[in-house]
């Protein structure tokens, strides 16, 4: 058979193309998809070859997640059965093609541990996003907190919006910093208790000025620079204070560890899904206390996918969530 996809073909270069998709394998699911969601930083990254854990080769399908139908089932598959509508994460694909992690398909071939069963109360594009909303979700989980804590959230895009609903749902109250003026309004009605634009106020004094005190709990860092750091730092108690790391960067040194040190920081690092991590992230989303749904800008067809790629890039429009609409499909 043949699908469309999304490719990569060369640093900087995407496209739309009809490719071959092969049967389903042993431990295999064909899926079909619906909507599946960008991850505009980390594909981004792997786009321009900057994705430092994996290197980037060409050509490939990028994408890791992705919700939609069981199309066809594989030898040694248990539990899954055609019609089931589920989440699912990376894609195999045939030579030349390799996988980055190539979920961005109308038809394509999951490993069955890599499905996840969707509530029926969750809608398909909060479900499309769910790898990126698990981020938040894990972030959110390794702070130490107590109902009515102030957590400050470093970061406007996806993550740092999940993260902050996330923690909201544990009792926290949140501040969220960013500097993008459309997608602060957003988080002010969906994902955060307040907002701070670092373009326009010093941080550290708004942020105190919000809450009526000199320190917050937790600082969930989506950004990942030390010149993020440095701002934020005075806000957390020596001995007390938290980061919790939540994103990627490509480069080696982005944080000050002498800073943490001399400050007794306690740090936490999260990376990767999986299913206990995903699992309670859908039914995060169940309870109606994490929505991707209201922060997508973009459900654009996905005959458009390359030029959303393109528009990430050159920054060209206000942008937060990119979700490619498949059900048009042939």
């Amino acid at each position: 058979m043949q699908t469309e996809a999304v490719i990569f073909t060369a640093v900087g270069q995407a496209d739309v193309q009809t490719v071959d998709v092969p049967d389903p394998g042993p431990g295999q699911v064909q899926v079909r998809t619906r909507y599946s969601t960008i991850s505009a930083g980390t594909e981004g990254w792997i786009l321009h070859n900057r994705f430092t854990w994996a290197p980037t080769q060409y050509p490939c399908i990028p994408g890791y997640q992705r919700v939609g139908v069981v199309a066809a089932v594989g030898p040694e598959v248990t539990g899954w059965a055609v019609g089931d509508r589920v989440m699912a994460t990376r894609s195999g694909w045939p030579a030349p093609l390799t996988a980055q992690s190539g979920a961005h398909a109308a038809l394509g071939n999951t490993p069955a541990p890599e499905l996840y069963r969707v509530p029926d109360t969750v809608h398909d594009v909060d479900a499309a996003g769910t790898v990126v909303a698990q981020v938040g979700y894990n972030a959110a989980q390794r702070a130490q907190i107590a109902p009515g804590d102030w957590a400050v959230v470093y970061g406007d895009g996806l993550i740092g919006q999940c993260a902050a609903q996330a923690i909201r749902a544990r009792g926290a109250r949140v501040i969220l910093v960013g500097h993008r003026a459309e997608r602060l309004a957003l988080a002010a009605q969906h994902s955060a208790d307040g907002v701070i634009n670092s373009h326009e106020q010093d941080v550290v004094e708004a942020v105190r000025r919000q809450i009526g005190a000199e320190t917050v709990t937790v600082v969930l860092d989506s950004v990942q620079a030390e010149s993020a750091q440095r701002e934020y730092v005075p806000l957390l108690a020596r001995g007390q204070g938290q980061i919790v790391y939540c994103g990627f960067t490509p480069g080696t040194v982005w944080a000050d560890m002498a800073l943490l040190q001399q400050r007794e920081v306690t740090t936490h690092f999260v990376s990767g899904w999986n299913r206990p991590r995903m699992d309670a992230t859908l039914a995060l989303m169940a309870a109606g206390k994490l929505s991707l749904q209201p922060l997508i800008t973009h459900l654009t067809p996905y005959r458009d996918g390359a030029a959303m790629y393109r528009m990430i890039a050159e920054k060209r429009e206000a942008f937060l969530g990119i979700t490619l609409d498949w059900t048009a499909q042939p």
